[in-house]
């Protein structure tokens, strides 16, 4: 008879089964062999993306947007050869949502912050590349059940937060059965993945077929459900909604689906396996994200114009024309090439030759907002440095505070594993902590920390908002728009990227830069 024990350990789904029977195959094992071959190659599906015009090496190629997508497109087209290359950024820096502040010799993360895995196909190369690629494996996140640490229950660790949710959707008292449920699960999604999309390179699937597009319609939560795999939704609850990404029954499927891709998944299950290894874990760059798009704009010397208030668009005789305000006078730039990695709402605003095509696609995306804020305090009651606040979520709280980010204390060592130095930075609260608090909205409220927490003494260092994951409705995805987007590429001589055509994550608007610039006839 093959016995099992679990050990539920502090960390990210960090559960472990043990066979303890001598000559008793650990059936936890095969399944996750049986998960790894899910990630073999298998022919991709659907229509391939068509070939596109694109810059000759010779256009003077004007690029909108100074953030991840605009200098790693200005970089790559400078290693294609190209040499008239200028950048656009209406802000006074290189990086967009890639900013850190430097703080007491920590940087500290005010947008983009972990890296999944496979960032290491497109960004971690990058970075190491320029040789700002120094990564830190992150230690899980936990979680607090609810808005207040005097509720019964309400802290957890990640793996007491996923299996609790596990049973309330089973009903299933055995933890070893609600693991098991869940592992089966995720396999069954890895399947399905695999059998709607097939194989693909990059971020984007090729264009699914009527079928397949009409079986991925709806929400995230609806698709979860019409495939008997809600038993899922916690973990995916973890990777879209404490992101930001939205409520799994507000966001479309379509977007729930590209962000949960199949190695994303594996690592949440050998996490959930205790058998987490390199690349399926979770890492952040010690010296954040922003110091790689500085350093590319450094090295490539490539040439960035800031403060660029842009008046007007228009594409005219071949040409795209901007026109731009330098102090009281309008200046204006004759490009043979537009590449917008800015928001699509500021292209709409400004070119004045928008068609009904790009009006009627671009147009319906809308985005979010979340306000990231960095802060002292003492006195709180805490639960790791990395935590979730999960009620905000649950009760749908306006401007609530999701998630609290500690930099400087996840770097200490062992602090992904060890209970007890996790034990002691909750005990240590008289120590000031600092701390990159993330919450959806503008409106920022010490009471989440006074009220709920207990905490003193609360210091905010900084506050920037930033409008967030411009996206389409379900509806709109179910229609196919990103594909859509796509067969409008390069028609008047405008590329469109970033995240409004892809997906709000670095990674992501990178692999779109890299489709582009592969179909470019």
């Amino acid at each position: 008879e093959c016995l099992a024990e679990m050990k539920v350990l502090s960390g990210f789904f960090i559960v472990s089964l043990i066979a303890v029977t001598v000559n008793c195959n650990d059936p936890l094992e095969a399944a996750v062999k049986n998960i790894f071959k899910l990630l073999d190659q298998v022919p991709t599906k659907g229509t391939p993306f068509p070939r596109i015009p694109g810059p000759q090496p010779n256009d003077e190629v004007c690029i909108v947007g100074a953030g991840p997508s605009g200098i790693h497109m200005a970089q790559s087209l400078k290693n294609k050869g190209y040499k008239k290359l200028t950048i656009y950024e209406k802000t006074n820096r290189v990086g967009g949502k890639s900013y850190d502040i430097n703080y007491h010799g920590v940087a500290q993360p005010q947008g983009t912050v972990f890296l999944t895995p496979s960032y290491f196909d497109t960004v971690v190369p990058l970075a190491k590349q320029y040789g700002v690629g120094d990564l830190v494996e992150s230690p899980a996140p936990n979680f607090w059940r609810t808005n207040s640490s005097l509720d019964p229950g309400t802290k957890l660790t990640g793996p007491e937060f996923i299996f609790g949710s596990v049973q309330q959707i089973t009903k299933e008292k055995s933890l070893q059965k609600n693991v098991s449920l869940l592992l089966d699960g995720i396999t069954r999604y890895l399947q399905l993945y695999k059998d709607l999309f097939g194989s693909f390179q990059g971020a984007l699937m090729q264009r699914p077929s009527s079928d397949v597009l009409n079986r991925i319609s709806g929400t995230f939560l609806e698709f979860l459900d019409r495939e008997d795999l809600l038993v899922i939704s916690p973990v995916v609850s973890l990777t879209v909604t404490s992101f930001g990404y939205g409520q799994l029954d507000e966001i479309s499927a379509v977007y729930g689906l590209m962000w949960n891709e199949p190695r994303l998944m594996v690592a949440a299950v050998l996490q959930v396996a205790g058998k987490a290894k390199d690349p399926f874990k979770a890492y952040f760059f010690r010296n954040g994200f922003e110091l790689i798009w500085k350093t590319i704009a450094e090295v490539d010397e490539l040439d960035i114009h800031f403060n660029i208030d842009l008046y007007s668009v228009k594409r005219k005789s071949g040409n795209v024309i901007l026109k731009f305000w330098k102090g009281s006078y309008l200046k204006e730039k004759v490009c043979n090439f537009l590449i917008w990695t800015a928001p699509m709402s500021s292209l709409l605003r400004t070119l004045s030759d928008t068609s009904h095509k790009e009006y009627s696609i671009l147009g319906s995306l809308k985005p979010t907002i979340f306000t990231a804020n960095l802060v002292n305090m003492k006195n709180d009651v805490r639960n790791g440095p990395y935590t979730k606040h999960f009620g905000t979520f649950t009760e749908r709280v306006d401007h609530g505070v999701a998630s609290e980010v500690n930099i400087k204390r996840m770097l200490i060592p062992n602090i992904q594993t060890a209970a007890d130095v996790q034990n002691k930075y909750d005990e240590d609260n008289e120590v000031v902590k600092t701390v990159k608090v993330v919450q959806l909205g503008r409106d920022y409220s010490n009471e989440h920390y006074t009220k709920g927490f207990n905490a003193s003494d609360i210091e905010i260092l900084n506050t920037i908002s930033w409008s967030y994951f411009p996206r389409w409705c379900p509806e709109e995805a179910s229609k196919g728009r990103h594909w859509d987007v796509f067969e409008m590429q390069g028609l008047k001589r405008t590329w469109y990227a970033g995240s409004s055509v892809s997906f709000e994550s670095v990674k992501d608007v990178l692999e779109y830069n890299n489709l582009l610039l592969r179909q470019m006839i």
